[in-house]
């Protein structure tokens, strides 16, 4: 347990060193600490069913630059990297309403989805069907976990990455995070 803690320390310490401070975590790096955040879910088997699958969630008609660059880290990453020694795939998943948002996330059936930026006001009814599918929510920005109802967030802190965790959501979700992923987290208790 000491060394996947080591190995998560590490991670969030070195994984981003390329972005300047004050700068986003880059595309790359993001998608590669959530998949290594997913691996600290001791559900994850059980709830990926044989493959790690992660929906990007973005608002069609806004600006989906982060959604282009996420889904693409995701397809790089998904020839060579495995989540817990499960595939990996990312999909795209746009928002057009709660309805249309449940329908597909019952048939894509992922474990998590990140929701873009774009999202604005939408974020928290993705939230709440996400939870409500089972499917946990991750975003970029704190505020996303404290007011929006995500269960995780990957933030810029700078010369570093850092992790916040509303732990109740993630097991409303059906996540089972271990101990020493939630050490490292600021937790948080979200509205």
């Amino acid at each position: 347990m000491l060394r996947r803690l080591a190995t998560l320390l590490l991670l969030l310490l070195l994984a981003v060193a390329g972005p300047a401070r004050g700068a986003e975590v880059a595309p790359r790096q993001r998608a590669l600490l959530l998949l290594r955040v997913l691996t600290y879910d001791r559900a994850l088997a059980k709830r990926a069913a044989g493959t790690v699958t992660v929906a990007v969630v973005f608002r069609p008609g806004a600006d989906a630059t982060e959604a282009e660059a996420l889904l693409a880290a995701f397809e790089e990453l998904s020839r060579t990297v495995k989540a817990a020694g499960l595939p990996v795939r990312a999909v795209a998943v746009p928002y057009e309403g709660p309805a249309p948002f449940a329908a597909q996330l019952a048939r894509l059936r992922p474990v998590a989805l990140y929701g873009c930026a774009n999202l604005g006001e939408d974020a928290r009814t993705v939230a709440l069907e996400a939870r409500a599918a089972q499917v946990l929510a991750m975003a970029g920005e704190r505020r996303q976990v404290v007011d929006g109802g995500f269960a995780l967030a990957l933030v810029d802190r700078g010369a570093r990455a850092g992790l916040v965790v509303d732990r109740e959501a993630a097991v409303a979700a059906g996540a089972d995070l271990d101990s020493a992923l939630l050490s490292v987290a600021e937790l948080v208790q979200g509205r």
